[in-house]
């Protein structure tokens, strides 16, 4: 690397990680003044107990929050960079020395693919390992009110409700199954008064467990023979407690690596499918997304001509601007797999020529 390129890199990581951790901080401080109301909703908790759940909940979140923000970040650390050498007269003296103005986008796209990279080993490895944790609400952490769970179902169709879950343990209190037969109907109720996982069996174990089963009615016994009841003392549910948990969360699919949501696409009985089969299709496209938001807000920077700041600055901020639009309308679709794939590659299709015709367009 050139003198050049060292020079523009350190001015971008700085940048990064000074905005990363400004931007942290804001969401969480802001979050944190709309929320605190939730953790000392319970009068009896000392101060110290309040600050390690609190600890507890935004430590956790903190790769969601990286998740977020680190490809708007990457752009904005970019154009610092050269709005600072924009405004300081150095693009005019590098002109002067013969190099193609073109060519300072080469560091900073070296330099992203190292923030993308550690982006996507965040998106794939540590907030699957988190998700259950990252799923959480305010009140699952202070434990202020009972977490419930309805309907959720495994991939045998079989469905789950449970009055109370403990989030902390995974205990489920006044649980209700049903079972389905051969072709996936409920077919048998089971209800218990509390169930455990038990992660060496991979199964939950019940408390006062019961079998309710429809027996052939007999009109000269009543209809309370109808129905027979069998103890039960374990319960097959392939979903395990963190599961449950990260179900409760309306965007639960986005916290899953890309291994998982393949492979909860190619089994049974996979609730709102077309909204999975979306973020699989997403997680392609986020690394595309945010090197083409670079390249669109690092040509308005490169001019020959002297320019203000702060207009540059305008125009990238309409043109990345309008790109989030883009971009977050078309994630928002759902439908069968060819409008998902089409719709997670339209910003890519309508944007990636406009980055090409500005960066080729640059005068030197």
């Amino acid at each position: 690397m050139s003198i050049i390129d060292r020079y523009i890199a350190r001015t971008f990581f700085s940048g990064y990680v000074i905005l990363l951790l400004v931007g942290i901080g804001v969401y969480i401080l802001s979050e944190m003044l709309i929320n605190v109301d939730e953790f000392i909703e319970d009068t009896t908790l000392p101060a110290d107990e309040i600050v390690r759940r609190m600890l507890d909940y935004y430590l956790n979140n903190l790769p969601l929050y990286f998740s977020q923000l680190g490809g708007p970040v990457m752009t904005i650390a970019a154009a610092f960079t050269l709005g600072q050498m924009l405004r300081n007269n150095e693009l005019t003296a590098l002109l002067a020395a013969g190099m193609p103005l073109q060519r300072l986008a080469v560091p900073l796209l070296l330099c992203s693919v190292l923030t993308v990279g550690l982006w996507m080993v965040n998106r794939e490895v540590v907030m699957p390992l988190l998700a259950h944790k990252i799923s959480r609400t305010h009140a699952d952490v202070i434990a202020a009110r009972p977490a419930a769970v309805y309907c959720a179902r495994d991939d045998r169709n079989a469905i789950l409700t449970a009055v109370r879950m403990n989030t902390q343990t995974g205990e489920l209190f006044r649980v209700f199954v049903f079972e389905p037969d051969d072709s996936g109907r409920p077919q048998t109720l089971v209800e218990a008064d509390a169930a455990r996982y038990d992660p060496q069996t991979r199964d939950w174990r019940l408390t006062r467990g019961r079998r309710v089963v429809q027996a052939q009615p007999d009109r000269q016994r009543g209809l309370e023979e109808a129905v027979r009841y069998e103890p039960v003392d374990r319960l097959n549910f392939s979903l395990t407690p963190e599961q449950l948990v990260l179900r409760r969360e309306s965007q639960w699919a986005d916290l899953l690596s890309l291994r998982q949501l393949n492979e909860l696409l190619r089994s049974r009985n996979v609730p709102n499918r077309p909204a999975i089969d979306m973020s699989r299709h997403a997680r392609f496209t986020q690394p595309f997304l945010q090197w083409l938001l670079l390249l669109l807000a690092i040509p308005c920077f490169l001019s020959r001509e002297p320019q203000h700041v702060l207009g540059a600055g305008g125009r990238a901020l309409a043109l990345t601007g309008s790109f989030f639009l883009v971009a977050f309308v078309a994630q928002n679709v759902s439908g069968d797999a060819t409008l998902n794939a089409v719709a997670a590659w339209t910003p890519i299709f309508f944007f990636a020529p406009v980055a090409v015709l500005q960066l080729t367009n640059v005068r030197t």
